[in-house]
């Protein structure tokens, strides 16, 4: 009990150890499914995310990949993300490009009538300041759609949406913020299922990423649709 209690004093002082910076943030995140057949879908995603404060647009990422369809609720994808930072530094703009190469494993699943989805998504990262650097990330992914005030078969009203999301950095980190863990996301919502292909949620998502010298604590306002056709 003693080692647990020093192990877990030794963490508390390494986080306190860095800068704790909090920022206000808004993002609109647009996600599409294209059906090309009973196996193949097309994948499309594009965010807009706003700087601290709402004060401006700091980043843009487009995503896109081909999934198959192993069974009903098991599927694979393959695709291509680019990221564009703008950060606004005194007088000037400074520019990140980041391209991306991922793979996907999604699980589909229901329990009742709540709808849940767990993924598991490897990057290749080359992100691009002065010089590329690359890099390999790993994320892990769990959301449930609960629903509240919706018909019997759940294809239109009212539901809940929980979701989290953990990033570690399994190559490379030294070219990323030096640590193993990268961040985390967590998200509340509230959103309308107008019919079994158009989803619509308004929810905060808490989102904590850590950095070579300081974290960050960003509160997030999120507006998401959700298209599949």
């Amino acid at each position: 009990m003693k080692k647990l209690l020093l192990v877990l004093l030794f963490l508390f002082n390494a986080l306190l150890g860095h800068a704790q910076l909090t920022q206000n943030m808004g993002w609109l995140f647009i996600t599409h499914q294209q059906k090309v057949n009973s196996k193949v879908n097309v994948l499309a995603d594009v965010q807009l995310r706003s700087a601290n404060r709402y004060a401006y647009l700091t980043t843009l990422l487009l995503r896109s990949g081909l999934s198959y369809q192993l069974t009903n609720n098991h599927s694979v994808a393959l695709g291509y993300a680019y990221k564009g930072d703008w950060d606004h530094e005194g007088t000037g703009t400074a520019y990140t490009l980041e391209n991306r190469i991922f793979e996907q494993y999604l699980y589909k699943f229901s329990i009742g009538k709540t709808e849940l989805n767990a993924r598991a998504r490897l990057e290749q990262r080359w992100v691009k300041e002065e010089v590329v650097k690359f890099s390999q990330r790993a994320r892990a992914f769990v959301s449930a759609q609960i629903p509240l005030f919706t018909d019997t078969a759940f294809t239109r009203g009212w539901y809940a949406g929980i979701q989290n999301e953990l990033f570690v950095n399994i190559q490379h980190k030294e070219r990323v913020n030096g640590y193993f863990f990268d961040q985390n996301r967590s998200m509340v919502s509230v959103g309308y299922r107008w019919s079994k292909k158009i989803d619509t949620e308004l929810g905060y998502l808490y989102w904590y990423q850590r950095e070579t010298d300081n974290a960050f604590r960003r509160n997030v306002v999120q507006l998401m649709i959700t298209t599949q056709f």
